[in-house]
């Protein structure tokens, strides 16, 4: 067998002493026979073939081999009782150096380093996952992640009403799953899935509407932004951990600890209390129009970039900036401030993607329409210029509020008057995105300096589960540069 592909209805296989990752079995139906010899444990390999059922018959026994595109095989037969030696395995590790991995509509894709005919393509594609739904409709996101151990972690994006949905769909149908604004009518859709390094799909958590993008930090910690819009008050970042809900209650037919006969939409909609409840909350809240209109794909900043290493990088999709945060832990969970990394400066619209350089002094930033913007296809590449932007560095919380630290040092002490701040409250519901409400302004109380650099603020009226803003004076540092940004927000979850 010396074809590349081997496509016959009959195999003979006994002058064949390995059928191997360039002999890919690809015909459903397929008879191998071995009519003198048995057939050891080497002689056949199944690791890239398609879903099939194979017939193999060793001296008049015959054997069924039924396997599907994760690499799970049922044998039966008179062979598979004992009149033959039939041993197929699969190996487990499929993510080979050289493969690109895509994410599609409906799968995942495993291109292998295969290019026999040098004419730059790929010659195997494989289906390496499959199972989420599919309804057709223009909206249903889908994003993948490493999770470092040979598996991904996938994000499903839900449907829009401003799209329609095919008459046939893709996997399981849910009436209660295609209410709403934006819905989740078949399998999974809206959630996050994990996928093992077999292939295996489960759900790993429930409750977004469009999480474009999904990202694994150097820590193993797992995030993802939202789209404003129904249940998104404004844009989210959202830390990931497994059988969370979100917020987007259209997701929960997909949660089996949620009740058949229990509509989520209605549920939520006449109890927001019990809502807010069950839901987890975002790590950071940014707001819609001052910050980030449309959330990317976040990104760690990695620890070589010369500015701000470890915080996190949001792309706008829907306006040209890209928005920093500074996450840090209060009580064990995540929650921090956001600010502007760029806004305008010759960044286009349409950023979905961020990706650094191999020396990490560079990022690139990936670019799409999806007929929300201009001047938005291609790529842009973002070099810093070499000097320390002067900047907030560091915005912690304390039981009284906020510990800030800047990236040079001060032109001259602070003053009371330099910093204002103000906290409102965000609450998602059906309505396409929601105000800021309870609005409160919080008086500085004090200025503390604790080095030339950091100050400590103490605010009247503070307490937790509030967005604080900062809107700062036109500050230079000691050497005269004017700060970079003068607006950033803090998501207070839980005080320390």
């Amino acid at each position: 067998a010396d074809s590349n592909d081997i496509t016959a209805t009959t195999i003979d296989l006994d002058a064949v002493t390995q059928i191997g990752a360039t002999n890919a079995i690809t015909t459903a139906g397929t008879t191998i026979t071995a009519a003198t010899t048995g057939v050891d444990a080497a002689s056949i390999d199944l690791d890239n073939t398609i879903a099939a059922t194979v017939t193999l018959s060793t001296e008049g026994a015959t054997a069924n081999i039924t396997f599907d595109n994760t690499g799970d095989l049922t044998v039966s037969g008179a062979a598979a009782q004992g009149g033959g030696t039939i041993q197929i395995t699969a190996n487990e590790d499929v993510a080979v150096e050289g493969q690109i991995v895509t994410v599609d509509a409906g799968t995942i894709t495993l291109t292998a380093d295969t290019d026999t005919n040098n004419d730059g393509i790929a010659d195997q594609y494989r289906i390496f996952a499959a199972g989420w739904g599919l309804s057709g409709n223009y909206h249903e996101t889908n994003t993948i992640t490493e999770d470092g151990k040979g598996g991904y972690y996938i994000a499903i994006g839900t449907a829009s009403h401003n799209g329609p949905t095919a008459e046939h769909t893709l996997g399981e149908y849910s009436k209660f799953g295609r209410r709403g604004r934006n819905f989740a009518s078949v399998k999974w859709r809206g959630c996050t899935l994990y996928c093992d390094p077999k292939g295996k799909l489960s759900p790993f958590c429930f409750g977004f509407r469009m999480h474009n993008g999904i990202h694994q930090d150097s820590a193993g910690n797992l995030w993802c932004g939202d789209n404003q819009g129904d249940w998104r008050a404004t844009t989210p970042l959202y830390h990931l951990e497994k059988g969370n809900f979100y917020g987007h209650p259209s997701a929960l037919v997909w949660d089996e600890r949620w009740p058949e006969d229990k509509d989520p939409l209605h549920t939520y909609r006449e109890d927001l209390e019990a809502y807010n409840k069950h839901r987890t909350w975002p790590s950071v809240q940014i707001p819609h129009r001052e910050m980030n209109r449309s959330a990317g794909e976040p990104y760690e900043i990695p620890k070589n970039f010369p500015h701000f290493p470890g915080q996190m990088l949001l792309p706008d999709n829907n306006s040209k900036r890209i928005t920093r945060i500074m996450l840090e832990k209060v009580n064990g969970k995540f929650q921090g401030a956001c600010t502007h990394f760029l806004n305008g400066g010759g960044l286009r619209s349409g950023n979905h993607r961020i990706r650094f350089s191999s020396d990490q002094q560079q990022i690139y930033v990936g670019q799409t329409v999806r007929g929300w913007g201009k001047e938005a296809e291609g790529l842009q590449r973002i070099t810093p210029n070499g000097n320390e932007p002067f900047d907030i560095t560091a915005f912690k919380i304390t039981p009284q509020g906020f510990k800030i630290t800047f990236t040079r040092e001060l032109e001259k002490d602070l003053a009371a008057k330099d910093l204002k701040f103000k906290s409102f409250t965000y609450q998602s519901k059906w309505t396409y995105g929601s105000p800021q409400e309870n609005i409160t302004d919080n008086q500085v109380q004090s200025v503390k300096h604790l080095s030339a650099k950091t100050v400590e603020v103490t605010l009247d009226k503070f307490k937790p589960g509030r967005v604080y803003q900062l809107d700062l004076e036109e500050l230079k540092s000691k050497d005269g540069d004017e700060i970079q940004n003068r607006l950033f927000y803090y998501t207070a979850n839980q005080l320390p």
